[in-house]
């Protein structure tokens, strides 16, 4: 049994040590259509700053680039980072950076936030309290947007429907779009 805990920088990285893509990010068809999920639910609208946190090896993030003029994507793994870095090489207007989501200065900058396969590795508490710091410094009319699996794993803390049913309890965001898909659900909100 693997000694650390399912939320901490040793225990991805023990992950990406053993296979640079342990999650088949780049090849599973589940994954693939959650990314074209994101994406659409996107379509149409263009970024100034995003931010990714929990990046992985930058499969979402090569495809966020596409519409954001400028992109900082993080992991706290650093061989999943070397991954992604060498995804993203030639694209200048992406940022990559070894931390983690609760190491940002600040949630200001960014007018789209994508919390993606992210927010299960959380407690309850945990999780609820730092999206209330995200909601709270995102500005009105950025979007947030959320992406998680519906099944279930022991390496999460919470289920991906409990992730997004506290994001859904936030009066500060406007739910403007939901998905359920097979194996995941996705919505999208706006910054009131």
């Amino acid at each position: 049994m693997n000694a650390y805990s399912h939320s901490s920088a040793d225990f991805f990285e023990a992950k990406y040590k053993a296979s640079t893509d342990p999650w088949n990010f780049e090849s599973s068809d589940y994954e693939l259509r959650r990314y074209d999920a994101i994406l659409h639910m996107l379509d149409g609208s263009t970024y100034r700053s995003a931010l990714e946190p929990g990046c992985s090896i930058g499969v979402l993030t090569e495809g966020l680039a596409t519409i954001c003029e400028n992109v900082f994507a993080l992991d706290f793994s650093p061989t999943a980072l070397k991954e992604a870095a060498k995804r993203c090489e030639k694209l200048t207007h992406v940022q990559l950076a070894c931390i983690s989501l609760e190491e940002i200065d600040s949630y200001a900058p960014f007018d789209l936030i994508v919390l993606s396969e992210i927010g299960y590795y959380f407690a309850e508490d945990r999780w609820r309290q730092i999206t209330q710091e995200i909601v709270a410094e995102m500005k009105s009319g950025s979007t947030l947007l959320a992406a998680h699996w519906t099944g279930t794993s022991s390496d999460h803390e919470i289920s991906g429907d409990l992730v997004h049913e506290i994001l859904l309890a936030d009066p500060r965001l406007s739910l403007q779009q939901r998905e359920r898909h097979a194996g995941f659900r996705l919505e999208r909100w706006e910054r009131i």
